[in-house]
């Protein structure tokens, strides 16, 4: 009887299936799912050597992070502005169409939104405020529309300060050789935990292995900030926390003691925030977000770790709106040009025009105002209406009573938009909503 053998290779995998599990594979497992494509047209204006101008359709794409459950989306500015359809990927290979919600300019972060059918994977935060120099980092992202693509590296420097052109300029940038090509916008810089230490945001052009990212601490108050303006009230928690990074994890601390008022219910310093309504927190980002549908007047639910035991504390929060002369103007405001306004830093508008004081940011555009018919856009910044400058709602309160701007129609608003400045003429409902 005759013996035939067929001789071949026998995988690591087959005698020990761990084998080939590395930390950057682990951390790629623990991160993937939470991370999106994003695609989009927008129209660019060009110019041809005669000095005639054009118009020009291109294809736009970039990379996101899942921040919520419910669809809540972090990316990169320059990939989602100008962009009428935003077409997200997920990793699942399912898509679904988002809307801007807000961003901002001197960061390059956006916060989009697209419709949850079921609860989604969220990324992990983990801290920039350890990282060292030659440490291991991983990037996912969509560059030139290859979804899911991985990349290695090391953290090749700190404390970057990149200019993008003229007037704009990246702060405190984390350096790093991990490949990131167009397409990697908005995506995470990973560690090995598979923890986001940084959103990717640039890539040095002309060279190799030259990549930047946002550190994610600074991210974090970034992105916390842009969900705290899209609630429709303000509140507050009425409470100071501050966030601690010890072994790989992230906690809420009470900074002060709230003592025996009837709102505290004795909270102590030191006390750990674990939940707030039911959600792990573990930065103020997840607070926010806790509450992002909330309203003052209205009971916070906090689980609370204090000497190896949890107990459940419940808070009423406290509004932090406007008095009743801004809530009249914000009426206003809403029903006859069709905006929502929120304060914006003064380092945002200064910096476009030092004889700037300040500005009001768009947090919420109506649908057939005279703001939507003029194409004013969410996270535009109103610096001046006519002559007058608009730093605070009392400015505009005083503005819309005054004889002359309801006697000129229509009126000049002056608005800032990605470091850009634009003059507007619109002329107020008369009519109010109801």
């Amino acid at each position: 009887m005759g013996l035939s053998l067929s001789l071949g290779t026998v995988s690591a995998q087959a005698t020990d299936p761990s084998a080939r599990v590395s930390p950057i594979v682990r951390a790629i497992q623990r991160a993937e799912a939470a991370v999106v494509s994003i695609q989009g047209n927008k129209v660019i204006a060009t110019a041809s050597a005669s000095g005639a101008g054009s118009k020009q359709e291109v294809n736009g794409m970039g990379t996101g992070v899942i921040i919520d459950r419910r669809g809540y989306i972090i990316t990169n500015l320059h990939v989602v502005e100008d962009v009428g359809r935003i077409e997200v990927t997920l990793s699942d290979g399912s898509t679904a169409i988002a809307k801007l919600l807000n961003y901002d300019p001197s960061t390059d972060l956006a916060l989009i939104k697209i419709p949850a059918v079921k609860e989604l994977p969220t990324i992990q935060f983990g801290t920039s405020s350890d990282l060292m120099r030659g440490e291991t980092v991983v990037a996912i992202g969509n560059p030139f529309g290859y979804q899911n693509t991985v990349t290695q590296g090391i953290v090749s420097a700190l404390h970057r300060d990149i200019p993008v052109n003229g007037t704009q300029e990246y702060k405190d940038l984390i350096q790093t050789n991990a490949d990131i090509n167009p397409g990697n916008s908005g995506g995470p810089l990973l560690n090995l935990d598979g923890d986001v230490i940084g959103i990717n945001v640039a890539v040095r052009v002309g060279a190799q292995g030259i990549g930047f990212a946002i550190p994610i601490d600074s991210a974090l108050e970034v992105m916390a900030n842009l969900v705290a303006s899209i609630r429709r009230e303000p509140i507050e928690l009425g409470m100071e926390l501050t966030r601690s990074f010890e072994n790989g994890q992230g906690k809420l601390i009470l900074r002060s003691d709230r003592g025996e008022d009837s709102n505290s219910q004795a909270l102590h310093a030191c006390d750990i925030v674990e939940k707030v309504n039911g959600m792990p927190v573990q930065t103020r980002l997840d607070v926010e977000l806790a509450l992002l549908e909330s309203r003052p007047g209205d009971s916070a639910e906090l689980s609370i770790a204090r000497g190896g035991t949890t107990k459940t504390q419940t808070l009423q929060l406290q509004g932090s709106g406007p008095s009743n002369s801004e809530a009249s103007v914000a009426k206003l405001a809403w029903e006859q040009i069709g905006i929502r306004l929120a304060p914006a830093p003064l380092s945002e508008v200064s910096s476009i025009n030092e004889d700037y004081r300040g500005g009001l940011r768009i947090t919420e555009v109506r649908p057939g105002s005279p703001a939507a018919r003029n194409r004013l856009m969410v996270g535009d910044i109103i610096v001046g209406i006519m002559e007058w400058q608009t730093v605070s709602m009392d400015n505009l309160q005083w503005i819309l009573a005054s004889p002359n701007f309801k006697q000129s129609t229509p009126s000049k608003y002056y608005v800032i938009r990605k470091r850009q400045q634009l003059m507007v003429a619109m002329t107020p409902e008369v009519a109010r909503v109801r």
